[in-house]
Formats: structure tokens, sequence, C-alpha cells
């Protein structure tokens, strides 16, 4: 699959078959996220921090979901608490965290995400599970480092159901 086709084909899934994921191809996933260009040359400035398991993640998201009702904040955006039947992971056999500094962790993810459908897996970007995950307590258990921080937090799994497109408009152009 070319660049191009990926770009344009890949959907966020919300429906995975609970078979794992083989480590190879997770790790190989990884290795074409850390492709995207750091800052300076050389640098690493992200972590890859990899939960395998429904069952785990299936908890780790009722937790998510437990502290976000707790510490629900008072913005729009939050809605997705109340939505009958939302699950924070949905379902996926992997979740992978991303952390460092915010551009370098999404440009690695999106290239996460491009990896991955071009190798036949799904991917959905979730930020619901954040408020918790940013806890020191979530941090540790899920030994995201320290000096790091949590960005980007990707569902991972063979899909069983893939959106249609929806065609977007097309976006403001300013040239100056």
């Amino acid at each position: 699959m070319d660049a191009i086709a990926a770009i344009h084909g890949r959907r966020s899934v919300r429906s995975y078959d609970p078979k794992p994921v083989e480590r190879d191809l997770i790790e190989a996933v990884i290795a074409d996220a850390a492709q995207a260009p750091p800052p300076f040359r050389g640098q690493i400035p992200w972590a890859f921090n990899v939960v395998q398991g429904v069952e785990r993640i299936a908890a780790y998201g009722a937790r998510a979901m437990d502290y976000a009702r707790a510490h629900r904040p008072d913005q729009p955006g939050s809605d997705w608490l109340d939505r009958p039947g939302f699950k924070i992971f949905w379902d996926a056999p992997v979740v992978i965290i991303i952390s460092g500094p915010v551009g370098d962790c999404s440009r690695a993810g999106q290239n996460l995400m491009l990896s991955a459908h071009a190798r036949g897996l799904g991917t959905c970007w979730v930020g619901s599970p954040m408020l918790w995950i940013s806890t020191s307590e979530v941090r540790a258990e899920l030994k995201i480092p320290s000096t790091l921080t949590p960005v980007a937090v990707l569902c991972l799994g063979y899909p069983t159901a893939v959106p249609e497109a929806i065609i977007p408009d097309k976006p403001p152009i300013v040239w100056v």
C-alpha cells in the first residue's frame, strides 16, 4: 500500500477481533512510528508503552471511566461519559501509549496509525483516558517514564468493522 492510499484509506476503528496481535507486528508498527522526524537528528524524544490483553485493557477502561466521572471536567466535550455503550478502549487487544513532547508524539502517532493500516490492523486514537493516565499512580503502574508526558493513546488490533469513508469538506487555505 502506498502512502497516499494509506492516508485516504485509514479510519478510526472501534470494533476489534479479540485475537492477540503478534509481538513482532506490534514492534514493527512501533519501529515505523519511530521513523517520525525528531526535533534534532539522533534524538529519541518519545517512549512507547504497550498494554496487551482484552480483559486487562477493559479493566483499565472501566477505571478510566470511573476516574473521569469522579473528576468530570466542566467543559464542552465531556458528554462521552453519558453515551450508552461507550467504551474507552473499544475492546482492543492492544493499547499503545506514546509519551514525550506533544509535537513529536503526534508525528509518531500518525506514523503508527498509517503503518498499522498498511499492515492490516486497525487503530483509534483515544483522548478519553488522558485524565486518568496522567495521574502519577497510573503513570507508575503503566511504567510511563516520569520524565515524559503521556500524549497519545492508540487502540490497536484486527478490525471487525471499518467505518465508511466520510469525504470531508475542503479545509480553508490561506495564501500569504
